[in-house]
């Protein structure tokens, strides 16, 4: 098929559209993450004209899809549609040639079995190139509030050169809509060597039930086999197998976590909602470095300093998951929010956190007015967010994040010589009062933080320090947070030989002890845990895996904990009364 029979994306019948440029710009890929950062667009202009010079036809020959496909950032009448075909030249036409351009017809449809263009819901052409690794993401418009969707790909000479896999999506309602129940599934942490994604599969044998994915961080992990988790016994050794650090190997470690077959069925039958961590670009990344990089030739890991590794590793991400581009104050910061009807407002942060060996520093200036996990402007976009919502008369507020918020004790249940984790919003206590602040003196009800990180369980009333708040029945709290453990990182607590269930049992308990806020810890298991949300409660339902070294469905149904309307608190007794058999309860298991 010559490039210039082709265009933007097409709706209802096929026709011919514009030739150029236009043929790529129906590919999100091409763009830059952010609209702010124009650096990291692709020229399809330059594209083109180059094509001119290397080719002139599309490709022809057989495709295929081994990354499946994947849906994400819903809104009630559109959603990003995402895939990565690869070329089966079977009569060696092209040589190995990697120019010709691949291009697909995708189509949405309201059954999972006619795809026709004539049926189709919305349908389009989209080409991609080398320059992008043949990755795809095209936008869905015209959609239905609430409305269950199928999608694929094939190519553009025909189904019978290539097809997809047949993925499947819910828009989200519309803002003003009286949504009546939402089921979400929220996770974070999932390290390739460490273990299966065990977690990931238990979410997609039952997506029927579910309707979104949210993912709060560290998608995937920078460092070689041995660093961190050693997957040689278990055949999940990271590819490249060193500390990646160019736009390749950021490409290359995505690639190969899009393999695992439970992560991949999770982005075939549910759209996601995902903002980064810190291990999508290097451990424990802030503004002007992370752990062990910045911008000096001392601070050099690979060939880059930390911003130009930075650039690359947002760019690979933007071409691998499912999201939109983003329209931020600030550079290459990801924070954004959706309107799930008149039932709740997801408002998504990016937070920064601390490097290990300044952690004595840190605790020093904690109480600082000058030091902020977000950065003013991320901090006053989200109290216009939670404003907005408030006034609109969204029910629930849901804040997802990264890293905890509460204020949990360690050193009592450890043995550890820092009292507190800085390397969460501990380090930040001046910002955290100042929103807990500004939730209580502008009465903005039914918060609910979603956080993960930590590789541990961790349910807790938010309550300001030096303010009154019973623990025993929540009085004083102003919300709840719900952290999540990790897909396959370990324990936060430890992990080896000597952590037997004792052991973790004993430090879930010593951590609720020491934590009044804190009424949920638990570190022993890998999992998730999803949310129900009514106009009148909240449930988290907390799952856990004991065993990761294999690929297995052995979940185990930990805890269950909600917040009703209006409560601001977590719900007495906790786990409706019943003693859980991992982890430890807080005061409030008596109430």
């Amino acid at each position: 098929m010559m490039l210039q029979a082709l265009g933007l994306a097409l709706v209802g019948a096929v026709a011919a559209l514009p030739s150029g440029p236009a043929a790529f710009e129906s590919n999100h890929v091409y763009r830059s993450p952010s609209r702010q950062v124009d650096a990291l667009r692709v020229e399809t202009a330059q594209i083109f004209e180059g094509l001119g010079k290397r080719w002139t036809d599309t490709y022809t020959g057989n495709v295929t899809f081994p990354y499946g496909v994947a849906s994400g950032d819903p809104y009630d009448d559109s959603v990003i549609l995402w895939t990565m075909p690869r070329k089966l030249d079977l009569g060696g036409l092209y040589g190995g040639n990697a120019w010709p351009p691949i291009c697909l017809h995708w189509i949405v449809s309201a059954t999972n079995t006619d795809f026709s263009v004539d049926n189709s819901v919305q349908n389009g052409f989209v080409q991609t190139t080398e320059d992008v690794r043949y990755a795809v993401k095209v936008e869905a418009t015209g959609l239905k509030p609430y409305t269950k969707y199928y999608y694929r790909f094939e190519s553009c000479e025909g189904a019978d050169l290539g097809v997809s896999p047949v993925g499947h999506f819910k828009t989200l309602p519309a803002p003003d809509d009286e949504a009546t129940k939402i089921r979400l599934a929220v996770f974070s942490c999932s390290n390739l060597p460490f273990g299966f994604f065990n977690a990931y599969g238990n979410a997609a044998n039952h997506s029927d039930t579910l309707d979104y994915v949210q993912h709060v961080g560290d998608y995937i992990y920078e460092y070689k086999n041995g660093d961190y988790g050693d997957g040689t016994a278990i055949g999940r050794v990271p590819q490249p197998d060193r500390e990646i650090t160019s736009l390749q190997d950021y490409r290359d470690r995505y690639a190969q976590y899009r393999t695992d077959p439970d992560l991949q069925e999770l982005h075939r039958t549910l759209a996601w909602q995902a903002v980064w961590d810190d291990h999508e670009v290097a451990d424990n990344t802030w503004a002007k470095g992370s752990a062990d990089s910045n911008d000096t030739l001392q601070g050099q890991v690979g060939d880059y300093q930390f911003s130009e590794r930075k650039a690359k590793a947002v760019r690979a991400y933007y071409e691998w998951m499912p999201i939109r581009q983003v329209d931020t104050d600030d550079k290459l910061r990801i924070w954004r929010n959706f309107k799930i009807g008149k039932l709740a407002d997801m408002i998504m942060l990016e937070s920064k956190t601390d490097l290990y060996y300044n952690t004595d520093e840190i605790i020093a200036v904690a109480d600082s007015p000058d030091r902020s996990m977000t950065g003013s402007k991320q901090q006053q976009w989200f109290f216009d967010r939670m404003d907005e919502s408030s006034e609109r008369g969204a029910t629930w507020r849901l804040v997802m994040q990264q890293v905890v918020f509460s204020r949990v004790n360690y050193s009592i249940a450890t043995g550890g010589s820092t009292e507190f984790n800085v390397d969460a919003w501990e380090g930040y206590r001046y910002q955290r009062d100042k929103i807990l602040e500004h939730i209580e003196s502008n009465k903005i009800n039914n918060t609910v933080i979603l956080s993960g990180d930590s590789h541990a369980t961790w349910i807790s009333d938010l309550k300001r320090e030096n303010q009154t708040y019973d623990p025993v029945t929540g009085a004083g709290a102003l919300g709840v947070e719900f952290a999540g453990t990790a897909v396959s990182s370990p324990s936060s607590y430890g992990h080896g030989p000597g952590y037997t269930e004792a052991v973790y049992r004993g430090i879930a308990a010593n951590l609720t002890e020491a934590s009044p806020s804190l009424q949920y810890a638990e570190g022993q298991l890998r999992g998730y845990f999803e949310l129900t949300i009514t106009p009148e409660e909240v449930t988290c339902d907390v799952f856990g895996f004991y065993e990761q070294e294999t690929r297995n469905t052995n979940v185990t149904h930990v805890a269950s904990f909600s917040t009703k309307k209006d409560s601001n608190k977590l719900t007495r007794p906790l786990n409706n009364g019943t003693v859980p058999v991992y982890g430890a309860l807080g005061a409030g298991k008596s109430a």
